[in-house]
């Protein structure tokens, strides 16, 4: 039998840089040269030049080709890149045998040619049954099988066996040991400490706007990265005047440890740090040659914490130090260069937030005065109580727009402001500010609410067009127990009656201010005394994530609730409705009409007829009156009032007067009532008349005067101070 069959081999990985083709020849027939033999000779090689192998001879052999001997396989496998091959075969029966030929176009190992010797066994046991051996043949073939199986299996687990001693091996000596695993261990805990220490301190410092709370943390945070004993740290700030002054906070021991001690001064340890000149780790600072030259400690003073290792960072931000943080334990050595990385990193961040702490009060501050300034101290008023209250919001720091006002006008009555300019800044304080001084124009003028609401109306569109303003203005006639009250977009004010039944005045809101002229409604209710009256701005129950609902709704459950004096009501109630958390301005007018307060106006009055006698009754009315009140010192200064204003009503009127005379704590106000609309006025007088001189003597006389229109007439007044 002859013949020749060739088959390409694929399988995964194998492609063009694997094996790429197995042929299998098979030769017979007497007198033939072995298959194996014409084979080589054909590749252009003898047995004897394959990898120094013999020729093949009996059972199956294994020649290797590489290098220059493949240079005959071209011609059979032109272009394919061989670089080696594989020839193995054996003799079948005499004249008969086999060769298989594997080419590849990778070198080949060594454990290639070892497992193809049981392959070539294996094929010769196959062919042979092909041509009816003889059993004794085929048992050779099959013990020659058998035999180069053990020996593959035998090489096999002594290359594992040694694979596996070698990697036993390298796993003793590249296992740590328990202790090292620890060590490992808390390494990483340590680091994983510090990671999440840097990364909250960045993410407080950053945040924090209030100075004190802010120096605290930062050294608390610096002192734990640094490993020390106890920390401190120096900073400076400006005072009103604007000099600066040193503070410190103290992390790792309490702050009564060091109270007692100086300030540091610019010695040479600390001057480096002071002058922001770099960084100051020491091992030992008691062996520094730096170290105790400056009277009178020479060192550190008695009782002061012992101190070795010493770490000393500057905090600096443009150029300009800030403060330094200074760091000690007793113990030598103990500060590294990698602590002191870390409390750097923490200067760094530290300067950004101070500078921006700072900053925030500084401009906090200015707005808080400037909002001070624009609204000055509610003045005293008879018979009511009275307090105000201005918080900028919690985390702004420019002026706004909120105010609140208390101005008294004749016959006692007072008028009750509160207001809101939307916005913020100097804009917003400054438009304020003119609605502020317009409206005690008004109020001087004797407008009612809803005619005061619509000149500042008409106002704030001519003064800044396209601001939105809301206002509250409500009188108040204790004479009366009467409150006329207006709303401009604002919210109402909240009262509370002597049973303790809170209502809001919100029957007749109308629209912001800035809007043109509008006509205003008013709501008259009545406030006797025991009453209480809360005029406030939305800052107050509105914030953000709380409907401004849910925050009338808590302010009418405090305003319902247990009160007292109106001082202390006006803080909790700040505490429980904002508590620090405001998004706005706040500004409340809190009143409170005592239950005494009926008892706190005295008044007498009489009805006279136009003629002259009039003036001298009422001059002897009012010079008794004075007597029984006890205020005999005013007597002639009221008796000279009650002439002028008298006479003036009986030359102009001609008609029954009223005269009035009140007393309402320090205040006594005279008042007469005439038919007249002719206003008394300061008129100089030409040389030759005598008219127009009695005004003068009463605005000399008295503390203030005017008048006030009403339906019929009008009342002229004057008021003088007990004392």
């Amino acid at each position: 039998m002859a013949g020749f069959r060739g088959a390409d081999v694929n399988w995964p990985g194998a492609e063009r840089s694997g094996p790429l083709h197995v042929a299998l020849a098979l030769s017979g027939g007497a007198g033939e040269t072995p298959w194996v033999h014409r084979l080589l000779e054909r590749l252009g090689v003898t047995a004897g030049d394959a990898d120094g192998a013999g020729p093949p001879e009996g059972d199956a052999e294994v020649v290797h080709l590489s290098g220059s001997q493949v240079h005959g396989l071209e011609e059979l496998l032109p272009g394919q890149g061989v670089r080696c091959a594989l020839a193995f075969g054996g003799t079948l029966s005499p004249g008969d045998g086999f060769a298989v030929v594997l080419f590849s176009r990778v070198p080949l190992p060594a454990e290639v040619t070892t497992l193809f010797r049981t392959v070539t066994a294996g094929m010769r046991l196959a062919l042979l049954s092909a041509v009816r051996p003889s059993p004794a043949e085929e048992a050779d073939a099959a013990r020659a099988l058998l035999e180069s199986m053990e020996s593959l299996v035998g090489q096999r687990v002594a290359h594992q066996q040694t694979v596996v001693a070698e990697l036993r091996s390298a796993t003793t000596e590249l296992r740590p040991s328990q202790q090292e695993l620890e060590q490992r261990e808390r390494e990483l805990r340590e680091e994983a400490v510090i990671v999440e220490l840097l990364q909250e301190v960045g993410s407080v410092l950053a945040a924090e706007l209030d100075l004190d709370a802010l120096v605290q943390r930062a050294v608390d945070a610096a002192t734990r990265l640094a490993g020390g004993a106890f920390g401190a740290f120096f900073y400076n700030v400006l005072g009103e005047t604007g000099e600066s002054y040193l503070l410190y906070v103290i992390s790792g021991v309490d702050r009564s440890a060091f109270d007692k001690f100086p300030m540091p001064r610019n010695t040479q340890v600390f001057e480096q740090t002071f002058r922001g000149l770099g960084v100051v780790r020491s091992e030992d600072i008691t062996a520094d040659p730096r170290y105790g030259h400056n009277a009178p400690h020479h060192g550190m003073p008695d009782g002061h914490l012992p101190v070795r290792s010493y770490l000393a960072v500057p905090v600096m931000s443009r150029g300009a130090v800030l403060g330094g943080f200074f760091f000690g334990h007793p113990e030598r050595g103990m500060f590294t260069e990698r602590h002191e990385r870390l409390v750097t990193g923490v200067a760094a961040q530290t300067a950004v937030a101070l500078q921006n702490a700072q900053s925030y009060r500084q401009e906090r501050e200015a707005a808080a005065e400037l909002q001070r300034h624009l609204l000055p101290a509610l003045p005293h008023v008879d018979g009511i109580a009275s307090t105000s209250r201005y918080l900028p919001a919690a985390r702004d720091r420019g002026a706004g727009g909120d105010w609140v006002d208390l101005i008294p006008l004749p016959e006692g009555q007072v008028a009750l402001v509160v207001g809101d300019v939307m916005g913020k800044g100097v804009r917003a304080a400054a438009v304020m500010g003119q609605i502020r001084t317009a409206c005690r124009a008004y109020a001087q003028l004797g407008l009612a609410p809803a005619d005061v609401l619509e000149q500042l109306s008409v106002l704030v569109d001519d003064i800044a067009p396209g601001s939105i303003a809301t206002c509250v203005y409500a009188v108040l006639d204790p004479r009366r127990d009467q409150l006329r009250a207006a709303v401009a977009g604002h919210l109402p004010p909240a009262r509370r009656d002597p049973a303790g039944r809170v209502t809001f005045l919100d029957e007749t809101v109308g629209p912001p201010l800035g809007v043109g002229r509008r006509r205003y409604a008013e709501q008259e209710v009545s406030l006797p005394p025991g009453s209480r009256l809360l005029l406030y701005t939305d800052g107050l129950v509105e914030r953000r994530g709380r409907p401004i609902d849910d925050g009338l709704r808590h302010l009418r459950e405090l305003l319902a609730g247990p009160v007292g004096e109106i001082e202390a009501d006006c803080d909790s109630w700040l505490d429980a409705l904002a508590g620090g958390q405001h998004d706005d301005d706040i500004a409340m007018l809190y009143l409170h009409r005592p239950e005494d307060a009926a008892h706190q106006v005295v008044s007498v009055a009489r009805d006279y007829a136009p003629v002259s006698s009039a003036v001298p009754e009422a001059r002897d009315l009012v010079s008794k009156v004075m007597r029984e009140w006890g205020l005999r010192h005013l007597v002639n200064d009221m008796m000279l009032i009650a002439d002028e204003m008298v006479a003036n009503a009986v030359r102009h009127a001609r008609t029954p007067l009223r005269v009035e005379l009140r007393r309402a704590g320090e205040r006594v106000v005279l008042e007469v009532t005439d038919s007249s609309r002719e206003e008394p006025r300061l008129i100089v007088s030409q040389p030759g008349e005598f008219g127009h001189r009695g005004i003068f003597l009463i605005d000399a006389v008295a503390t203030r005067w005017g008048t006030r229109l009403i339906d019929g007439g009008k009342v002229v007044w004057a008021e003088v101070k007990t004392s």
